[in-house]
């Protein structure tokens, strides 16, 4: 089964139930002391992005105030997982000093939807805005990474306007694909001053740089999508679609190809776990690793497998990232 055929499979599974430093790092869990929990405080916030309303919870370090100039970090999810799965991410980073806003995307956890009309409306391009009682039909579930990572660069946007936050010293945090998000986000968004990708899947090193050329079954799907892909009517419906234009997004989706373009004042992490059976490192990290041209590093969590369950497991990749973006940001 191909790293595509893989990545399909669990964000269908996920649908259903809507988860100038070079070389190796190695960070150990006991450089950086923990912070009790209940010196830092949390607020729940809304932003947009294209206009739909975004869920996020903001984790701020003990004796932040609007005068702080700290520094901030975007926390995403892989997709299918929700900020609730990142809480505890979020919570180690704030008592380290760095507010962390950890995101749902749209279409998941506590996030709006995509909408869609359901009915036909009548409208006319001599009016500028025009406002309209109609149906409307809410899909959710929905794995698109262009998507996703936009919602990242608009919750940067709103992190930069939260007071106390220096908006020059902004990071991006993301785990499994959205590892592979963070790396997009630094190559396209010179906002992003410090990265770190958890367990990243950054698929393209082998994957020949030229314009798409789609399947003959990918062209009839999108011939199908073009011609009769009005918004689904029924749960089932909407599932099967989700697949489908999943399926597609992910054909075209190469964050390795971003890889070159991230600018050398951008400094970025990976931290991988050692025996990871999801992902192969040295195709993934390593070699994104080696096309940075700024601060970069890749930190191995020793014995873990690519949820990063085993003890320690989570301290020593907190405690890696932690102090990759005290450093840089």
């Amino acid at each position: 089964m191909s790293a595509l055929d893989r990545r399909a499979k669990a964000l269908r599974h996920f649908s259903r139930c809507g988860a100038a430093l070079q070389g190796c790092v190695f960070v150990s869990s006991w450089l950086i002391p923990h912070t009790a929990s209940a010196q830092i405080t949390s607020k729940e916030v809304k932003f947009f992005s294209e206009a739909v309303q975004c869920y996020a919870k903001i984790y701020l370090p003990k004796g932040f105030t609007a005068d702080s100039k700290a520094p901030g970090v975007v926390l995403a999810p892989a997709p299918g997982d929700t900020a609730a799965s990142l809480d505890k991410y979020a919570a180690q980073l704030a008592a380290r000093g760095i507010v962390a806003m950890a995101i749902d995307y749209r279409g998941w956890g506590r996030s709006g939807g995509f909408l869609y009309l359901s009915e036909p409306l009548r409208w006319d391009d001599r009016l500028r805005f025009s406002q309209h009682t109609a149906k409307v039909r809410i899909r959710r579930g929905r794995s698109l990474p262009d998507a996703q990572i936009l919602d990242i660069r608009n919750a940067i946007s709103y992190l930069q306007g939260e007071p106390g936050v220096d908006r020059m010293r902004i990071g991006v945090w993301g785990t499994d694909m959205a590892g592979g998000h963070a790396v997009v986000a630094a190559a396209v968004d010179v906002r992003v001053k410090a990265a770190v990708a958890q367990v990243p899947i950054i698929e393209g090193r082998d994957v020949p740089r030229k314009a798409f050329a789609p399947s003959a079954g990918q062209q009839a799907a999108m011939v199908r999508l073009a011609r009769s892909g009005q918004a689904p009517a029924a749960a089932l419906a909407a599932e099967l679609r989700n697949e489908e234009e999943t399926k597609l997004a992910l054909a075209e989706y190469h964050p390795f190809w971003y890889a070159d373009a991230i600018p050398k004042t951008t400094a970025v992490l990976f931290v991988v776990a050692e025996k990871d059976a999801a992902v192969n490192n040295d195709a993934h990290a390593v070699a994104a690793s080696n096309l940075l041209k700024g601060p970069h590093g890749v930190a191995s969590v020793s014995g873990a497998t690519h949820a990063l369950t085993i003890p320690g497991a989570f301290e020593t990749a907190v405690d890696a990232a932690a102090a990759w973006f005290l450093k840089y940001l």
